[in-house]
């Protein structure tokens, strides 16, 4: 199945209309092995759209459980599409992420389970990160 038809799909199963932008973002998200900033979408997005629309796109694939959020060396956010089962309510990205240090590319390791966490009832976990550091498979 091409990308544009897994695209379309996407956006049914959650409920969201299938506008330009939005396909043509998912289909940038299925296109790439690591994670994307917005920098990096303005450069990629062939459609003429501002960036309101762009965050715009990007805030409801994330409240709907197809992308989400993490920090990159410097601490701006990239996205990366969501592992079947998310939803908006909850997010089953319960994942390792993986900064390159030479080409700054953050990789999400689905294979690299974030361990349990217990914490005493004085604390309410909203969310953990597990980021680690090193040099990418292209970059070795």
């Amino acid at each position: 199945m091409n990308n544009h038809k897994l695209a379309e799909d996407l956006l049914t199963s959650h409920g969201l209309r299938r506008t330009q932008i939005r396909l043509e973002i998912l289909q940038l998200f299925m296109q790439q092995d690591h994670a994307l900033s917005v920098n990096d979408l303005e450069k990629m997005v062939k459609s003429s759209h501002d960036r309101v629309t762009l965050y715009r796109a990007l805030n409801s694939f994330e409240e709907n459980g197809i992308l989400h959020q993490t920090p990159d060396k410097s601490g701006n956010m990239r996205y990366a599409l969501c592992a079947e089962g998310c939803s908006g309510h909850h997010h089953k990205d319960e994942h390792a992420h993986f900064i390159c240090d030479e080409c700054n590319q953050t990789y999400c390791l689905q294979e690299v389970k974030i361990p349990d966490v217990k914490l005493s009832d004085d604390y309410q976990l909203n969310s953990v990160s597990y980021t680690m550091n090193g040099i990418c498979k292209d970059c070795q």
